[in-house]
């Protein structure tokens, strides 16, 4: 969208305060994300709560956004077309401060707590992150080339209002859960004998469906490029002018397959790559131990290589509970707990590449160092004790957990 946006405003001759409107979010995006990686004592509700709005100011820019550009492809007004470039600026603005606090927050995320910031997976982390950037300019640049190659103006005011239907809709599902975060709207609210409810479901369910709409738009419009553009339609005075104009409907083509191309790796990207990413593999059987007069043992030895280690045990009313041990990487501790959470329930863990705990349900990745502690969705902890170069549970604690597994 923000390709197709600078592009109208080449044709309009405003590009310039395309880039200042881009800036300015930009910088106020990063001024956020500073306000929030400082966090002030007392600020967290607040900041949630201006996220919340943020997300409706987006939803409702947007709403000016289309309107405006309707009514500006409509008529040759030159008031209602300095209206409609601003509300598509002012767009652009709320939407880059509201994304660059979260995209500048995986890098953060670099380096896991205990982890050494030059290690093989802190690289290949900062990589990704710097391809994901890569592709979304290559993205960028991409749209604007082929948006600019539209003939007219009427053609260019449809493929802009496409793409900022689609991206206002995307964001006017997030306004309804906002607002119904903010108290604004009840969860039993409905339109048209849709609810909040529906909607803040469907939302949670369809994550990348805008995503989806929006390329899918893309495609539409590069093929409707490729089409108009694949030999000269008028008689040229000499060759010499022939050889440009092909020259240009040629870059229109490379620009178009480019866009595709790219799409296609967005595509592949939030689904293929995605899935295999977060892919829970199969549930490992639980390992053999030792059990005595009540009290389970563990040698330490067995679980001492900083992996995710199961156990099961069967109680008198047949409940399977499970739980993990795992040596955590500061140190010389142990983090033990059920392999459920407060949170998830009995979705339990798995243990992704060499370092990461993840829960299924959630794909919250654990943190080793914090298991064995309460809070969040950590495996809940329980009584145990160490010593001898063993770990020692008494199969009473485990049997008054056994309501979770039921």
């Amino acid at each position: 969208m923000l390709g197709i946006i600078l592009s109208f405003a080449k044709h309009h001759y405003a590009k310039k305060f395309a880039w200042i409107f881009s800036g300015l979010g930009f910088l106020a995006g990063c001024i956020l994300f500073g306000v929030r990686l400082y966090d002030p004592r007392g600020m967290n509700l607040i900041l949630m709560a201006f996220n919340r709005k943020l997300v409706v100011t987006v939803a409702g820019v947007g709403i000016a956004a289309v309107i405006f550009t309707v009514i500006s492809s409509l008529t040759k007004n030159k008031f209602l077309r300095i209206v409609n470039l601003f509300s598509i600026f002012a767009l652009v603005f709320v939407s880059l401060m509201y994304l660059i606090p979260p995209v500048l927050q995986y890098t953060r995320e670099f380096v896991y707590f205990g982890e050494s910031g030059i290690s093989t997976n802190a690289m290949l982390r900062a990589l990704g992150f710097t391809l994901g950037i890569f592709i979304c300019l290559l993205l960028i640049l991409s749209s604007y080339e082929v948006h600019n190659s539209l003939r007219n103006d009427k053609e260019r005011h449809i493929f802009l209002f496409a793409s900022i239907l689609i991206f206002t809709l995307e964001y006017m599902a997030g306004a309804v859960a906002a607002l119904q975060r903010l108290k604004v709207l009840k969860i039993t609210d409905a339109v048209f004998n849709v609810s909040v409810f529906d909607v803040m479901i469907w939302r949670g369910e369809n994550p990348n469906a805008f995503l989806f709409a929006q390329l899918i738009f893309v495609l539409i419009m590069l093929l409707f490029v490729i089409k108009t553009h694949l030999r000269p339609e008028k008689i040229f005075p000499n060759k010499a002018l022939l050889r440009k104009e092909k020259a240009r409907l040629r870059d229109c083509r490379r620009w178009s397959l480019s866009l595709l191309f790219l799409g296609a790796v967005a595509v592949l990207v939030v689904t293929v790559l995605h899935y295999y990413d977060t892919k829970p593999p199969a549930e490992i059987p639980p390992e053999p131990y030792e059990i005595s007069n009540g009290i389970i043992s563990i040698e330490l030895e067995k679980v001492s290589d900083g992996h995710l280690h199961k156990f099961s045990y069967i109680t008198p009313s047949k409940t399977d509970v499970k739980f993990l041990v795992v040596k955590k990487p500061a140190g010389t501790a142990y983090g033990v707990g059920l392999d459920a959470c407060d949170i998830c329930g009995i979705a339990g863990y798995y243990e992704r590449g060499e370092e990461e705990v993840v829960c299924r349900r959630c794909d919250v990745v654990m943190n080793k160092n914090t298991i064995g502690f309460k809070g969040g969705c950590n495996p809940v902890p329980f009584d145990y004790e160490i010593k001898s170069g063993k770990i020692f549970i008494d199969v009473k604690v485990l049997e008054a957990e056994e309501k979770r597994f039921r």
